[in-house]
């Protein structure tokens, strides 16, 4: 079998292969003038002007589109107006999304578009009869003169995405989008219930008003939609924008300026239910203590010692929350009060129990002391004061000698322990506030702890109207 053996012929795969490089040649070659001409096209970029029609810029060349744009000669510094006259320029400003407002460095951060038109005759051009779309061209906005906008006071320093427009007539419109975060002045003393009246600024850092002029177009506060504009803590109330003519600056004197009034307030759902709501929910806890009798020390400082902690404990977690300013603001007075009430109600349920004892007054012990005072008079007992429970194993088996009453003996005991360790007498530990004119004679700490209780509640009530009234009519 191994001599009968014969390998197949290949005599037909090189001729495949050389088909398939044959190809792949030709298909290399049919591309070589197409480079060619782009590669000619680039390197003659420098000479012609970078402007035209959109499939100029990636290589094709339209016939209504004029390759010689803007005209020879057209100087891109020199302002589109007589000497000594001011250029026109109508503005249109558009607020796209208000993203945040920062507390710790007075900043807002906002995106804005900013539309402008004037005439440049120079840039006329014979449009194609043929070709309704000649009548436009799409130009690079720093090919031509523009009024070269800012956002004052900007701090990210963010170039803005420009785009221009050029018509047959010489109109230009120019549009650029602004991703701005801009210092202005914020008063937050009346966090979180704040709300402000924020100016942005937006001029020309190259021409003073009696060089450009920015006018305004028929604007409509009316037609812009709030609610798009707000962002997830905060909320536009209003927006408007007007022409300044001449306002000095901090870069000129006679700035020409295009003021944007924005109000915005601030949505108070997440820090009244984080930061308010469990400040409030603590006062209220922290007050309890004085309703409960005041024998019940023991759970009466329970009560109290627990609401300072975790006051104190909250406080620390929710602090950075809190604005960093040097002043003290709206929550800042609050979180202080709601301090001083639940700290004094702790101390008032201390000096209600000295006063308490001063007077001869008894304390209940509490729940586990009462567990341990039992068991230990079960141990201890003696057959007079218990009588179902012997005081010890060895005096019954001297008794009967009998080991079945011992063992009986051992089980009554066990259950004597459970009875009184599970039926404790309990007595109420809540108590209702008396009237204040009784027949009886009342201990003077009583008295105090039922005007201390109703003084407590009444003055936390009213400190809360007084606070959310003073900050409603602001809001």
């Amino acid at each position: 079998m191994g001599g009968n053996y014969a390998p197949k012929s290949r005599s037909r795969k090189p001729c495949r292969k050389f088909g398939v490089r044959l190809v792949i040649a030709l298909q290399v070659l049919a591309c070589v003038p197409g480079i060619i001409s782009r590669l000619d096209e680039g390197f003659n970029m420098v000479d012609q002007p970078q402007l035209g029609g959109p499939m100029e810029w990636f290589g094709w060349n339209d016939d209504s589109q004029d390759t010689d744009y803007p005209p020879t000669g057209y100087e891109l510094l020199k302002r589109p107006a007589k000497p000594g006259k001011p250029v026109n320029v109508w503005t249109y400003i558009r607020l796209d999304h208000l993203y945040d407002i920062s507390e710790d460095s007075s900043t807002i951060h906002f995106h804005l578009t900013v539309r402008l038109k004037w005439n440049d005759t120079r840039l006329r051009f014979a449009p194609n009869p043929q070709n309704a779309e000649s009548k436009n061209r799409i130009v690079k906005a720093d090919s031509i003169w523009h009024p070269s906008l800012r956002v004052l006071k900007d701090m990210s320093h963010r170039n803005p995405l420009e785009s221009a427009k050029v018509s047959y007539l010489g109109e230009v419109t120019y549009t650029a989008h602004y991703d701005a975060k801009v210092w202005t002045e914020i008063d937050f003393s009346h966090y979180p219930f704040d709300s402000h009246k924020i100016v942005v600024d937006v001029s020309s850092y190259r021409y003073s008003a009696d060089r450009v002029i920015l006018n305004m177009t028929n604007f409509d506060p009316n037609m812009v939609n709030l609610e798009a504009l707000s962002g997830p803590m905060w909320r536009v109330v209003q927006f408007n924008q007007k022409s300044v003519p001449n306002k000095r600056t901090v870069y000129l004197d006679n700035d020409s300026v295009v003021e944007i009034e924005l109000y915005v307030r601030r949505r108070v759902i997440n820090p009244l239910v984080v930061m308010i709501l469990p400040m409030g929910l603590l006062g209220i806890l922290s007050t309890t203590p004085l309703f409960i009798s005041i024998e019940k020390f023991s759970d009466r400082v329970t009560i109290a010692s627990t609401g300072c902690f975790t006051i104190l404990l909250f406080h620390n977690i929710v602090n950075e929350y809190f604005p960093k300013m040097g002043y003290l603001t709206w929550l800042h007075y609050y979180t202080i009060f709601t301090n001083v009430y639940i700290f004094g109600a702790f101390f008032a349920v201390m000096a209600l129990q000295v006063l308490h004892r001063s007077e001869g007054g008894k304390t209940v012990p509490g729940r586990r002391e009462q567990v341990n005072n039992c068991l230990a008079r079960a141990s201890h007992s003696t057959p007079a004061q218990t009588p179902l429970i012997h005081s010890r194993p060895g005096a019954g088996r001297s008794a009967s000698g009998d080991f079945g009453a011992i063992k009986k003996i051992g089980e009554l005991k066990r259950q004597s322990e459970a009875k009184n360790f599970y039926y404790l007498p309990r007595s109420p530990s809540w108590q209702v506030v008396t009237p204040f004119a009784c027949g009886e004679r009342r201990p003077f700490a009583r008295c105090c702890n039922n005007f201390m209780a109703i003084g407590f509640c009444i003055g936390y009530a009213f400190f809360n109207v007084f606070m959310f009234a003073l900050e409603y009519e602001n809001w």
